[in-house]
């Protein structure tokens, strides 16, 4: 599909990442082939391999985990809303990501050790199945719903995840937070070089972008926000730090490739 508007690239999004699915344009066949790969997940993988006796429990907890795509983990509630302890919580996330489903990841330090303690964010790998486990099935209403901008994030950082592992690449990609809530959502390192991207539904404004000291003290050697406004454009400079570019053609991945 050529991605042209903010509604192309949601419909990208639905239609997922999957080989069976690729081109296919068929909501109803693409909802048979989604709901028998949760069925048979659920059924034979979880239940039966691991031996997951609450399966009421745990397709809620993977919906309410789909509904927080891009969001910091807090095991209380997300126990609590399952109707699971939080010890089981963090069990089920763990499961959820040995099955390839979801992808945890640390805030960015310095220190590397200190990225284990501390509050991690959660990622559906593929944005278009965490949609519709979610309820999204209408591309044109997640686009323009509260959660369209939790779904453009996960879907870049999918894309960011499946560049580096198709190609058999070691990367670390992080989120950068400061005590005062600013936040940029992917730091990424790869070969000793470290990349700022923040994503973006809309059009970006200079103020809503990290600068100053917090910038300097990362040591990027590029600093990218991904926005819909791009698409079909060329790259451009928001600020001094900050270049503009469409989630469709990142220059960041030709670079590293």
């Amino acid at each position: 599909m050529k991605i042209e508007s903010l509604f192309d690239f949601f419909s990208c999004i639905s239609e997922t990442s999957f080989p069976a699915l690729r081109g296919v344009s068929d909501p109803r066949v693409r909802d048979v082939y989604l709901n028998g790969y949760i069925k048979t997940y659920i059924e034979r993988d979880v239940q039966e391999l691991l031996g997951i006796s609450k399966r009421r429990e745990f397709e809620i907890f993977v919906k309410l985990c789909a509904l927080r795509t891009g969001q910091l983990i807090n095991y209380e509630s997300l126990a609590s809303d399952a109707g699971v302890s939080p010890a089981t919580a963090k069990q089920w996330l763990s499961i959820l990501e040995d099955s390839f489903l979801i992808k945890i990841v640390p805030p960015f330090t310095s220190n590397r050790n200190k990225r284990l303690v501390k509050t991690p964010k959660l990622y559906f790998i593929d944005s278009g199945l965490a949609a519709y486990i979610a309820g999204w099935r209408e591309p044109e209403v997640l686009a323009s719903s509260p959660m369209s901008g939790a779904f453009f994030e996960s879907a870049v950082f999918g894309e960011l995840l499946r560049f580096f592992s198709n190609r058999a690449k070691s990367v670390d990609i992080s989120f950068w937070r400061s005590r005062d809530g600013d936040e940029i959502d992917f730091i990424v390192e790869f070969d000793q070089r470290r990349f700022a991207i923040e994503c973006k539904v809309g059009t970006p404004l200079p103020s809503a972008l990290m600068k100053g000291r917090h910038l300097e003290e990362l040591d990027l050697s590029a600093a990218y926000v991904t926005t819909l406004t791009a698409l079909q454009r060329e790259p451009w400079k928001v600020t001094e730090q900050w270049t503009a570019i469409s989630p469709t053609d990142l220059p960041l991945l030709r670079e590293m490739s």
